[in-house]
């Protein structure tokens, strides 16, 4: 008689979930609060390369463009947000002629709206919100 090929048989992942704190900080401003964050707490950051290089943390300045993402903290680490289902109409975008800081705030109190709500965790670590 042959050997029986075992297969492999996948375990079911347990569904990580988590409450958001309505904390929200600013990368470049907030810096030093956002290293006691805790879990549920919001961390934006410009998706822009001159607010990370030559205008480092210059929010008031204009002249680029780009757009606002979102990491959560899971205690430990911060972890991306999937922010299609937050900005439904890209208000975390910024033009040439925006100030950056202009649109963190629109950000802000978006983000500030969801405190107590439900995040799932999807594939590779990231953050969605749940359904209600």
């Amino acid at each position: 008689m042959g050997k029986r090929k075992v297969t492999y048989q996948s375990k079911e992942k347990t569904k990580v979930t988590m409450v958001l704190t309505g904390r929200i900080f600013l990368q470049y401003v907030d810096d030093e609060i956002a290293l006691e964050a805790q879990k549920g707490d919001l961390l934006v950051y410009a998706n822009n390369e001159a607010l990370h290089t030559t205008k480092l943390g210059e929010y008031d300045s204009t002249g680029f463009t780009g757009y606002f993402k979102v990491d959560v903290s899971d205690g430990k680490v911060w972890q991306p947000l999937i922010i299609n289902d937050v900005f439904k109409h890209n208000e975390n975008h910024f033009a040439k002629t925006e100030r950056p800081i202009d649109t963190y705030n629109i950000c802000f109190e978006i983000l500030r709206g969801l405190e107590g709500r439900v995040l799932n965790r999807t594939y590779r670590e990231h953050y969605e919100l749940a359904e209600d």
